[in-house]
């Protein structure tokens, strides 16, 4: 399996299209390659029938901005231009048909105060060993899980035809949770190899 996350630098970025059919283009950014750092430039080779996972990710690491891959543009293979009837051949098209998902991502606890809590001095529990009896003042919390979610692109290489693939990545950004923007760049694979 070859792990792609790219790292998208959201402070650079233009202001990105307004739909999925107007992406804004934007410059290769660096990406981790299953665990190692790789150049924007670098084609990643893969075997085939080997599931390919991307990721885009904030290279900032930001809490309020969220990302998702939520294209594929096949573009050229082999330097010959793709048309929507081969990327439907089975025996032609060098990627199958990508799914685009999400996995359950990490769930950070959630804790807050009562909101009609009122807090009070009292005398702490008679069973506390060593502060037993003591002038005690405590607000009491509630938790929470907040579930999460990391999507992704997937879709695995050919055995059949083998060559070198260009293809668009066209991800939607957010920053607010409400409005997104739409941009692409164009990696490449080298398929079969």
């Amino acid at each position: 399996m070859a792990t792609i996350v790219f790292l998208i630098d959201s402070t650079k970025l233009p202001k990105g299209g307004s739909s999925i059919n107007a992406p804004v283009a934007v410059d290769h950014p660096p990406f981790v390659l299953n665990g190692t750092p790789q150049a924007p430039e670098y084609q990643v080779p893969i075997k085939g029938k080997e599931n390919v996972l991307i990721y885009t990710e904030d290279a900032n690491h930001s809490q309020t901005v969220k990302l998702a891959p939520c294209g594929i543009i096949a573009h050229t293979f082999k330097g010959e231009n793709l048309t929507p009837a081969i990327m439907k051949d089975p025996a032609s098209r060098p990627i199958d048909i990508p799914n685009f998902d999400m996995d359950p991502g990490p769930s950070p606890d959630f804790i807050q105060y009562l909101a009609n809590d009122n807090p009070q001095w009292t005398t702490s529990p008679s069973t506390w060993p060593y502060w037993a009896n003591n002038p005690f003042i405590s607000d009491d919390v509630q938790a929470s899980i907040t579930r999460t979610y990391v999507p992704y692109a997937t879709f695995n290489g050919s055995s059949l035809v083998s060559g070198t693939l260009q293809y668009g990545l066209v991800f939607a950004l957010t920053k607010d949770g409400k409005s997104v923007e739409y941009f692409y760049f164009d990696p490449f694979l080298i398929i079969n190899s």
